[in-house]
């Protein structure tokens, strides 16, 4: 008999729906793209983060589920990388440069932070060029600029110095002037209570000093034939951050004195008492008005202009002898505010200002600071979004516009700081609640979990761009549905540069923490077009999702000390080729690897071009790269039955050839043993199916293959499939 055959030359990802391409997979687990070949490899696992330094769990011994993980970039090319994650309500640093073991060292940065629930994400974290700020909705966002902290000594004790509040709480208190004392001693001197008098005497006479119009507050005669002429100035102080963000002004403090008759050819410096500003606080700078005093040119104006700059947070004495004729720089006409946001959720940069949410108490403003200063904010700077899309859900700064995912839609805010931020809706569909499914990925764009799959915002909103919502789940919907409802804020996401993967674990089938992961291989969606680039994840045990600067793709475990078992699991991890789950630490300084994943593909359903025809599969052909022995076991199935049949297991050496050395057995260029690359060996399966309308096969293995394509052989008799039963 005529033996057909069927060939899917480069096989695919993920399909669930029906009826399926013949070149794509009802199941797919545990397998990434080999980059040489575009094949599926199973050369997957997770190891400890600095694996060869694992003797205990230390770092993590006390650790429990890690619900928050950032890799935050302090330098070009990778310096000054520095690991940050949450668990237990403790902010951790994981300082690896001042270690003199090379062990990474754990520093509390901050503790009792609030511990998210089961339906509410974990923190938010954005690296800014002032350090990076950490939110969570509950507790005031802090800001962390782990460097330097020194060796392994000194870095504990440097804590207070690298994490702070992000903003001001308030207006600062104001200055306390000292008592002005003209001389010679004047009838009646009124100055503010406290303090001791001061008597600091500026010529004024330029035959006394060239610039003596410049210096000195008040007048300088009085020849009213009685005591007068009085000066009365105000003081007020701003503190500014090492962001070069300045804060509220202080009250006005004031201060006057009058001079007594005849009094000629003196004016006056003033001595004020400045208070420190907040941790972060570099500088503070001294306002202060002109003589508002009944004899002054300009009584009642309090006008504030800037005398003065105390480029520390030390100094406890300013004195001020500018002249009221050299106030040339007005304060602000806008008074720089409080921090208005103290329970944000989501950080973004946009036009290089800070945007903020006003969290679950404020959940329709947008605040945003004043550019290149992330702590400056003022009461005119926000944006009040309409309640109809709900609240916000994330924030996302992109190269031309801030994108505002929203409980149902999506807002883009456009402008810039000068011309003003103004807010459109482009979608009012789409609902996002996973804040840490967005990515940005070359080549698709904005890509997020939506409560219905995963879709990317692609194209733009200058230049003629058309932005469009592209669902990029289409096929796999059963997947999708499984997703805990109440828990899809739990999903997190990062994108591997290394690896260009986009990677995204969710909680399905009741559970509260992430325990699926769905895998978008940017290489195969570009490679092959045609054929599904999706994969899933089973054993990876992630809580949340960090990506170093080099592209490895961190994760903390989800459950840690939880399970009660001192050898288990804990801390942070990292997704490598090494073909082992993780491991277990049974006695000190004893590390065991975690058992082999299994990686499994299950061929589409196909019917070989006609579903109503039996067809006689005799065998299929499986492609695979080899580097010698790995073991492959064949399961097929037919016509939706799910019960599988199993053929011999095969080793992946080439039929018909010398047998292959083993890779990572032999010796290399020992008697020509030589591998510079794997080699390509079909695998042939006897099958006997007698007849069907579907077929599919899955192989499963937990060694080291490159699965490429495959093909069947089959015969058609031109039987038809039985006609239906009747009712």
């Amino acid at each position: 008999m005529k033996t057909d055959t069927y060939i899917i030359a480069v096989a695919g990802g993920l399909e669930e729906q029906l009826p399926q391409q013949p070149a794509n997979a009802e199941r797919i687990e545990n397998w990434r793209v080999d980059r040489r070949s575009g094949g599926w490899s199973s050369r997957l696992g997770y190891e400890p983060y600095r694996p060869g330094l694992v003797g205990d769990w230390a770092p993590f011994t006390n650790d429990g589920p890690v619900y928050g993980l950032h890799c935050a970039q302090h330098l070009a090319g990778g310096a000054r990388e520095s690991v940050l994650y949450c668990e237990g309500g403790n902010l951790h640093l994981l300082y690896e440069a001042g270690s003199t073991t090379g062990a990474p060292i754990q520093i509390t940065l901050q503790s009792g932070r609030s511990i998210p629930a089961a339906t509410e994400p974990g923190p938010s974290f954005l690296d800014t060029p002032h350090g990076t700020v950490v939110c969570n909705g509950y507790d005031r966002p802090v800001l962390v600029n782990p460097w330097p902290l020194g060796n392994s000594a000194q870095a504990p004790n440097a804590v207070s110095y690298i994490i702070r509040q992000l903003g001001f709480d308030g207006n600062p208190p104001a200055p306390q002037p000292r008592r002005v004392q003209p001389m010679p001693v004047a009838v009646a001197s009124s100055t503010s209570t406290g303090g001791g008098a001061v008597t600091l005497w500026c010529l004024a006479d330029a035959e006394a000093i060239s610039d003596g119009a410049r210096w000195g507050l008040g007048f300088e005669n009085n020849t009213t034939g009685a005591p007068g002429q009085k000066t009365t100035v105000g003081y007020s102080i701003a503190h500014i951050l090492n962001t070069g963000s300045e804060g509220p002004r202080s009250p006005i403090a004031q201060t006057s004195w009058e001079l007594e008759d005849n009094a000629e050819g003196f004016k006056y410096a003033v001595a004020l008492e400045v208070p420190e500003g907040p941790p972060g606080t570099v500088a503070r700078k001294v306002y202060r008005t002109a003589n508002y005093s009944d004899d002054s040119p300009t009584p009642d104006d309090t006008t504030l202009y800037m005398v003065g700059l105390i480029r520390n947070n030390v100094d406890g004495f300013y004195f001020d002898a500018v002249g009221s004729a050299a106030l040339d720089d007005p304060a602000p006409i806008v008074n720089p505010g409080p921090f208005p946001a103290p329970r944000a959720r989501f950080p973004a940069m946009f036009k290089q200002c800070l945007f903020l949410d006003g969290g679950v108490d404020d959940p329709y403003t947008l605040y945003y600071s004043a550019p290149s200063k992330i702590e400056q904010f003022s009461s005119l700077q926000s944006l009040e979004l309409g309640s109809e899309a709900g609240g916000i859900t994330a924030l996302y700064g992109d190269y031309t516009k801030l994108i505002v995912f929203r409980e149902r839609g999506i807002d883009v805010v456009e402008g810039d700081f000068v011309a003003g931020f103004t807010v459109s809706s482009i979608d009012r569909t789409l609902q996002c609640r996973a804040p840490h499914s967005v990515q940005r990925v070359p080549g698709l764009g904005l890509v997020f979990l939506a409560v219905d799959g995963v879709y990317a915002l692609t194209g733009g909103l200058q230049g003629g761009a058309i932005i469009d919502m592209v669902k990029l789940s289409q096929g796999y919907d059963d997947t999708i549905s499984r997703i805990t409802p109440d828990c899809q804020a739990k999903a997190v996401s990062i994108y591997s540069a290394a690896t260009r993967e986009y990677h995204l674990y969710v909680p399905v089938d009741g559970n509260d923490r992430p325990n699926l992961g769905l895998v978008l291989h940017i290489d195969k969606l570009q490679r092959n077009p045609d054929v599904s680039a999706w994969s899933t994840r089973k054993g990876f045990p992630v809580g949340c999702l960090a990506s170093t600067q080099s592209g490895a793709v961190l994760f903390g475990h989800h459950t840690g000390n939880e399970t009660g078992n001192s050898s288990s699991e804990r801390g942070i991890f990292v997704i490598s080729g090494r073909r082992n789950l993780g491991g277990t630490v049974p006695v000190p300084d004893v590390f065991t690897l975690g058992p082999r994943p299994g990686s499994l593909y299950r061929s589409a359903w196909n019917d070989f071009g006609d579903p109503q025809l039996l067809k006689q599969v005799q065998y299929v052909t499986i492609w695979v790269m080899t580097t010698g022995n790995p073991q492959v076991t064949l399961r097929w199935y037919k016509d939706f039955n799910l019960t599988a049949t199993t053929e011999r297991t095969y080793v992946m050496q080439p039929p018909d050839q010398a047998t292959l050395p083993v890779y990572g057995q032999a010796v290399l260029d020992a008697s020509g043993v030589v591998y510079r690359n794997e080699r390509l060996v079909p695998l042939r399966y006897a099958v006997a199916v007698q007849s069907c309308a579907h077929f599919a096969f899955e192989v499963e293995t937990t060694d080291d293959i490159v699965l490429i394509g495959f093909e069947y052989g089959f015969s058609v008799k031109g039987t038809e499939v039985t006609r239906g039963r009747r009712a």
